[in-house]
């Protein structure tokens, strides 16, 4: 189905055509949904930082709903696989996309994506974190400016883990690369403990992994780390400084987890599914793993969020344009 057609039969099913209200036979969907288990689906390898979170979501989430919210891991592609996957899913409300920034870079970086953003609506919003460049210690550099002149004096020679080329740690590095003119090879993984092992293994030198994800393998004595792609200092990893400190303004990049359903999924299931976010959400259990896994919960409305998202789309693409990331097949 064309993208127009998706929209169109979205904006029935929503009752935003010709003024429809939700009649009789929505109220009796929203009374009875969920009448069986649901779906979410989790874009990258089962032990992923986005796994562990995907798993925790759907305990809290299946307390909410009276069903069970099973986790399917679909990586491959950047994500995109998971992504397909939901956007094609039968029956509605059923099949939920636990999903990060690689939402709107894959649209941008694949030929036929075959979606866009605004195909999704969001469920929830489980907060926002940063990234944080390791290398691995045979790298002779203890800061940024080392790692840098070695970089240049080793043209070719490194390389780093990327998790496709609509991924935010792979936009990280480009915007590294390209701020301080370095010749550095990406190798793409499928998710976050493949990368983290090739790091730990020297198969690759560096990689820009969330502060989750840093703050446990920075314990390994393989692990060193450099930087962090926030404006400010991270109250988890206090003592690392920023890009911008170091003179890289540019080299910025955060991620946000968020639940999706497709946009076409009927009112009263989207309602029914933000009502038990936001139940589950308040939970301790909730808040407890969002702190711990280094994110910053998210305060904002869903509305705020999306406008967001199609404003980071809008500026994604200049990017991938100025430092000419090619389009994948």
């Amino acid at each position: 189905m064309a993208i127009s057609a998706r929209f169109a039969a979205g904006a029935m099913a929503l009752g935003l055509v010709v003024g429809v209200g939700i009649g009789v036979s929505q109220i009796a969907l929203a009374q009875d949904y969920p009448v069986r288990p649901l779906r979410l689906v989790v874009m990258f390898t089962p032990g992923s930082s986005a796994d562990q979170h995907g798993r925790h979501i759907a305990v809290r989430l299946t307390e909410q709903l009276g069903q069970s919210v099973v986790v399917e891991n679909k990586a491959g592609a950047g994500g995109l696989i998971g992504i397909k996957d939901v956007l094609r899913a039968q029956p509605l409300g059923y099949s939920l996309l636990l999903s990060n920034p690689a939402l709107i870079g894959n649209s941008l970086v694949y030929k036929d994506a075959g979606y866009k953003p605004d195909e999704f609506a969001p469920i929830g919003v489980m907060g926002q974190a940063y990234y944080g460049l390791m290398i691995n210690t045979a790298v002779p550099a203890r800061n940024v400016a080392e790692l840098v002149a070695y970089a240049k004096a080793n043209p070719g020679k490194l390389a780093y883990s990327g998790l496709g080329a609509g991924a935010g740690s792979t936009l990280s590095a480009e915007r590294f690369k390209e701020a301080a003119g370095l010749d550095i090879l990406g190798v793409p993984f499928k998710g976050g403990d493949p990368a983290s092992a090739a790091l730990l293994a020297n198969q690759v030198q560096l990689y820009f992994a969330t502060l989750s994800t840093v703050k446990v393998r920075m314990k390994s004595p393989q692990i060193r780390v450099l930087g962090v792609t926030a404006v400010q200092r991270s109250a988890v990893i206090p003592d690392v400084p920023t890009f911008t400190e170091l003179g890289y303004p540019t080299v910025l990049g955060s991620n946000w987890n968020a639940v999706f359903v497709p946009v076409v999924t009927p009112v009263p299931m989207v309602r029914r599914l933000r009502e038990a976010w936001t139940k589950a959400s308040a939970t301790e259990q909730m808040k407890a793993m969002v702190e711990s896994s280094g994110y910053e919960p998210y305060s904002g409305t869903l509305e705020q969020f999306m406008a967001g998202v199609r404003e980071e789309t809008v500026q994604l693409a200049r990017d991938y344009k100025r430092m000419n990331v090619p389009m994948l097949e």
